[in-house]
This record gives C-alpha cells, structure tokens and sequence, in this order.
C-alpha cells in the first residue's frame, strides 16, 4: 500500500473518530447544561392503580463512576393533583419492592418521551392492598407529603422508583419532576467537543498531505531474456 493511500486513509479514520466526538461533546453539553444536570421539566402523570413504578433496572459498576465523577444525584419532586392525597416517593430494592406490591393493582412505566411527553404503562393487575407505603423499612430513600421532594445518590444494584399516595389508595395523580446530577459532565463535554475538532483539523491535514503526494514510480516488467526477438 502506498504512503498516498495510507495518508488518506488514516485521516479519514481520524477526522470520523473527531466528528462523533464533537458531536457527542455538544450533545453532552446541550443535555446537562452550566449546572451538570439532565431535566425533564414539569411533567402530569397519572394511574388509576394504587402505585406507578419504574421498571427493575440494574445500575452497575457505580463505584468507579462516583471515583472520578463524583456523586451522581438523582433528584425528584412531585405534586398531587386532584387527588387529594399526599404523596408518598421511594427508591428500594428491586426484589423488595416487587415484594411489598405482589398482588396489588398498579402501573410500570415502561417507556418515556419527553418532546412532546408519553408516558406508555404495562398494567400489573391485582386486589390486594399494600401497607402504607411509609411504614416499610427497605427503602434507600423516601419522601412524603404535599410537595415531596426525593434526593439519592445513585448507588450499585438493582433499584425501582415507586410513587403512591401515603395511605396506598388509588388513583394517583401528580405533576413531577426529574433531575439527574453528574459532577463534571458539562466539562467533559467541552473536552470532547475540543478534542472532537482538534481530530477532525489532523484528519484533513492528513488527507490533504496523502491528495498532494506523488504516487510512487510503477514497477517495469522484466523482459523476458530466454525468449527470442
């Protein structure tokens, strides 16, 4: 392979390895913003069931994240409406949860989209009443009332976030809000997207230098000497 090819090659790898690093720079930046925190705004949910509950979802390898990051955060506020009720937010365990609900009728939100906003739900069907969601002692994190608001960091394991009405009545209603918190991601995305540009500029010097080299001299064929005129 000739040094032109190599060249043009090479940059081209280059400049695609800076282009997906700008790009995922300046998402990261557009997504966490100044202030490193991913929003999904004010949102209106509501179940007829007795609970709304996130899907069983695995957070893995935390630990080192939370080494070079910081403390990931995940916030949430809500508000009750029409209801009458207050609210009640939890964050436990996985199994646990699934536990303290068997047999009760309530909701998990299977898919989210935030622009515009759709809630899709898979219904878990049940007739048993759950305790008073605040009278179990599994949960990592809890908050309750007219106006609770939910704070944790995020942890190793398998958790599920659950909101019920504090007496574990149906419906539920409530307008929310989601925050997620990671140290240092803004910076990170300014990193990338500067880091995307400086590949991209190596990437076109390179090409340009392997369009503008001569192609080496084509090899002639040997004559054939035993073979007569």
């Amino acid at each position: 392979m000739s040094k032109r090819v190599v060249l043009i090659v090479l940059g081209s790898v280059v400049a695609a390895v800076g282009v997906l690093a700008a790009i995922g720079g300046g998402a990261l930046m557009a997504l966490f913003g100044s202030n490193n925190t991913l929003s999904s705004g004010v949102q209106h949910v509501s179940t007829p069931t007795r609970a709304l509950v996130s899907p069983a979802g695995s957070i893995q390898g935390t630990s080192g994240a939370q080494t070079v990051l910081g403390s990931v955060r995940l916030r949430f506020t809500a508000t009750p409406t029409g209801t009458g009720h207050q609210l009640f937010l939890g964050i436990g365990p996985a199994s646990a949860v699934n536990r303290y609900l068997g047999g009760a009728n309530y909701d998990v939100a299977t898919d989210v989209s935030v622009a515009p906003f759709h809630l899709t739900v898979a219904r878990h069907r049940g007739s048993v009443t759950p305790a008073p969601p605040g009278s179990q002692s599994f949960w990592v994190a809890k908050a309750s009332g007219y106006h609770p608001t939910l704070t944790w960091t995020v942890t190793s394991g398998s958790y599920r976030v659950v909101v019920m009405n504090t007496n574990a009545a149906g419906p539920v209603a409530f307008a929310g809000g989601l925050d997620l918190s990671i140290p240092h991601s803004f910076g990170i995305g300014i990193g990338l997207l500067i880091g995307g540009i400086v590949f991209i500029v190596i990437g076109i010097v390179l090409i340009v230098l392997g369009a503008r080299a001569r192609p080496g001299p084509q090899s002639q064929p040997v004559p054939d000497l035993a073979a007569g005129p």
